[in-house]
């Protein structure tokens, strides 16, 4: 038996590892291989180095040769083996035609995964937050089979494992994922573990408005949704209907009737002006806090929720107002902190 392991940056393929090693497999490791074959070469052991010679070694060879190279050992080994860190789309598609090869994805929230990695302080991982991010970005999505895609890898797998709680609960799923495979059990057909919340839904739909906005610094939409979880209304920023956008000024500093501001409809003003039916007791989803203004809008069509990211403007006048009137009218408001980092949306992802 093959177990193969993909999974984001941290999140506990290490741990799922020890726990097949103490079920008597044999570890082979994809970073073990880059970083044998990065000291051969005489550099510095590091993420963007791993990534580099892993690309090269398959763009030289083939998409699944690193893994292939793994595979050939493991059989050589003979008995049960796990593979650690497979990324590319490649590697799955030709460990999955082997014989008793199941996949296990593992996954966590970034913050806990980042905790985690400065506990361990490998050779690549002595790094910040943002790099942290940034690595992850790069990693998890390529058009080219030769190069790391774990969110598609994620998606191929035979079983995905959330670590975002303690490790009980992890070796709890991990043993449970082990016996379904003791009895045979493959591929069996399952609802998808890694769909969007409705939360994540709805203010993507806010953030797909605001990419109609003609704004060329500030795209901001807003999503509308009834208690039923139907969408009833979208809007963005833009100027007033009849309004030419050639014609009326998009800067933001000069005098006030040369800057925008004295003439751009918000995005939640927008979305309540286009909506066909009462808002009562409705949701918005928002990409920035509402200021005063719009505020004023929200209270007044009853909408009794207000779901946003950002409130980079809390410290203006103007914010602080809509604050004060939302908690007077008993409006709950909340800061969207969004499981995915990034949603991807491919239009060819449906001819594959």
């Amino acid at each position: 038996m093959i177990i193969g392991l993909t999974g984001t940056l941290g999140a506990g393929k290490g741990t799922v590892v020890d726990f097949f090693k103490r079920k008597g497999f044999k570890h082979f490791s994809v970073r073990e291989f880059l970083i044998e074959e990065i000291k051969k070469r005489g550099l510095l052991v590091n993420r963007d180095n791993m990534v580099l010679i892993a690309n090269q070694l398959r763009e030289m060879y083939s998409p699944s040769y690193i893994v292939e190279q793994i595979y050939e050992k493991a059989k050589e080994k003979s008995g049960d083996c796990v593979i650690e860190s497979i990324r590319t789309t490649g590697e799955v598609e030709v460990l999955k035609k082997k014989e008793n090869f199941y996949l296990i994805a593992v996954d966590a929230e970034p913050k806990i995964r980042y905790s985690r990695i400065l506990i361990r302080q490998s050779e690549t991982d002595n790094i910040g937050y943002d790099e942290f991010l940034e690595n992850e970005k790069r990693e998890m999505f390529s058009y080219d089979s030769n190069k790391q895609n774990l969110s598609a890898c994620i998606k191929m797998a035979d079983f995905i494992l959330n670590n975002d709680k303690s490790l009980n609960e992890l070796y709890k799923q991990v043993e449970e994922i082990y016996q379904r495979v003791l009895s045979g059990e493959k591929n069996k057909t399952e609802k998808r573990k890694d769909y969007i919340s409705w939360d994540e839904y709805f203010m993507g739909v806010a953030m797909i408005s605001a990419m109609r906005s003609k704004d060329p610094n500030s795209q901001v939409g807003a999503c509308i949704v009834n208690e039923k979880n139907h969408i009833v209304a979208t809007g963005y920023n833009g100027f007033p209907i009849g309004c030419s956008d050639d014609e009326l000024p998009w800067k933001r500093e000069g005098e006030k009737l040369d800057t925008k501001y004295v003439y751009v409809v918000h995005a939640e003003a927008n979305a309540i002006t286009n909506a066909t039916v009462r808002l009562d007791g409705c949701k918005i989803y928002l990409a920035m806090h509402p200021c005063n203004e719009c505020t004023k809008l929200i209270i007044q069509s009853r909408i009794k929720e207000v779901i946003y990211i950002s409130d980079k403007y809390a410290h203006l006048d103007e914010y602080k107002a809509a604050k004060k009137m939302l908690e007077m009218a008993g409006v709950k408001t909340r800061q969207f902190i969004p499981k995915h980092k990034h949603l991807i949306i491919d239009f060819d992802k449906i001819n594959q």
